[in-house]
C-alpha cells in the first residue's frame, strides 16, 4: 500500500518540480493586459510572482518589469528586477543606456549595480553552459558567412548552385547537431546558453528538410520546460510554414505588417496555443511603448503595428 501511494504521488511531485511554461506565458499575457489598462502595480505583481514560481524567468520579461517599475517610481521592484536581470546577462552598460533609468543613475543603489557588475556577470556565466554557448556561436558565425555569400553571389544560377551545394548541406548538418544537443541537454537557448536567438536563426534557415519532423515535438517539449520562449518558437514555426507553403500560410504572423482578417484569426488561434499575445494586444503594446518610452521587446523582426484589412 505504501509503495502504491508513492507511485500515485510521483506524478504530482514531478508536476510541482517542473512548472509548465505555457502557464508562464499565459500569465505574461495577463501582465500585458494590465499594462495596456494602465494598471501597472497589478502588472508588476504578476512579474514578481513569476520570479517566485518559475526557476527560469526570461530576460525579456525582467527587462520589461524593471522599466515598468522605474516608470512607476517603484524603486523596491526596480532594483529587485535589475539585479535578477543582470544575473541573466543584462549588462550594466546596456542598462545605463535605457532612458527609463536615467533619473536613478545618481542613487547609491544604482551605483552599487555598477560596482557589482563583474559579480553579476560571473553569476550569469556560472548558470549557463559556456562551452555549448561557444559552439552555437561558432555555428552561427559559419552560417552567417554562408548566408552572406549567398546574398553576394552574382547571378541567380550561381547563387542557386552555391545554396544547393554549400549552404544547404552545411545548415542541415548544423541542425542535426542541434537535434543531438537537444537529446543530450535540451534546447540551446536563453536558459541553457544565455542567448535566445542563435539556435532560432540556425533552425529557421533549415528548409525542406525531413529532420524538422523529428525536431518539432522536441521544440514543444523544450517550450514547456522553459528552454525556448513563445516568440522564438513562433518564429521557427512561422518560417517553416511560410517556406513550405510558398508564403500562403503566414502562421503566427511574425514578419507581416498587413494581413487579412482570416489570417489574423488564424494567427491569434495559433498564438493562444503557446501563450503568445494576440495581434490586437501586440498593437496596443506598441502604442503604449511609444507613449511611456519603455521598450517591450515585442518582436525581433519589425517594430510596426500589424494592420488587419
Amino acid at each position: 500500500m505504501k509503495s502504491l501511494f508513492l507511485l500515485l504521488l510521483l506524478p504530482v511531485l514531478c508536476s510541482a518540480q517542473t512548472p509548465n511554461y505555457l502557464e508562464y506565458h499565459q500569465q505574461i499575457i495577463q501582465a500585458e493586459e494590465y499594462l495596456v489598462a494602465r494598471q501597472f502595480s497589478e502588472s508588476l505583481k504578476i512579474y514578481r510572482h513569476l520570479t517566485a514560481t518559475y526557476p527560469h524567468v526570461f530576460l525579456r520579461d525582467l527587462k520589461v518589469a524593471a522599466q515598468l517599475a522605474a516608470y512607476s517610481q517603484d524603486t523596491a521592484n526596480l532594483y529587485f528586477f535589475l539585479e535578477i536581470a543582470m544575473q541573466k546577462g543584462w549588462t550594466y552598460q546596456q542598462i545605463r543606456k535605457r532612458e527609463t533609468f536615467q533619473q536613478f543613475k545618481s542613487e547609491p543603489k544604482f551605483k552599487k549595480l555598477q560596482a557589482n557588475k563583474d559579480q553579476f556577470q560571473k553569476a550569469f556565466e556560472k548558470n549557463i553552459n559556456l562551452a555549448l554557448k561557444a559552439e552555437i556561436k561558432q555555428m552561427l558565425t559559419a552560417d552567417q558567412k554562408r548566408a552572406l555569400r549567398v546574398a553576394l553571389t552574382p547571378g541567380k544560377r550561381w547563387r542557386e548552385r552555391y545554396t544547393k551545394q554549400k549552404f544547404v548541406p552545411h545548415n542541415r548538418a548544423q541542425v542535426r547537431r542541434i537535434n543531438q544537443i537537444m537529446d543530450q541537454v535540451g534546447y540551446p537557448g536563453e536558459k541553457i546558453i544565455g542567448d535566445h536567438s542563435w539556435a532560432t536563426v540556425l533552425i529557421s534557415h533549415n528548409e525542406h528538410d525531413s529532420i524538422y519532423r523529428e525536431l518539432r515535438p522536441k521544440l514543444y517539449a523544450a517550450f514547456e520546460r522553459g528552454e525556448i520562449s513563445a516568440i522564438e518558437l513562433a518564429i521557427i514555426e512561422s518560417w517553416r510554414c511560410v517556406v513550405d507553403t510558398g508564403g500562403k500560410d503566414k502562421a503566427f504572423v511574425i514578419w507581416e505588417q498587413e494581413i487579412s482578417q482570416p489570417e489574423a484569426t488564424h494567427a491569434d488561434s495559433l498564438r493562444s496555443t503557446i501563450g503568445l499575445r494576440n495581434i490586437a494586444l501586440n498593437n496596443r503594446l506598441l502604442d503604449l511603448e511609444k507613449e511611456l518610452k519603455i521598450k517591450f521587446y515585442l518582436s525581433p523582426s519589425h517594430g510596426g503595428r500589424i494592420k488587419v484589412k
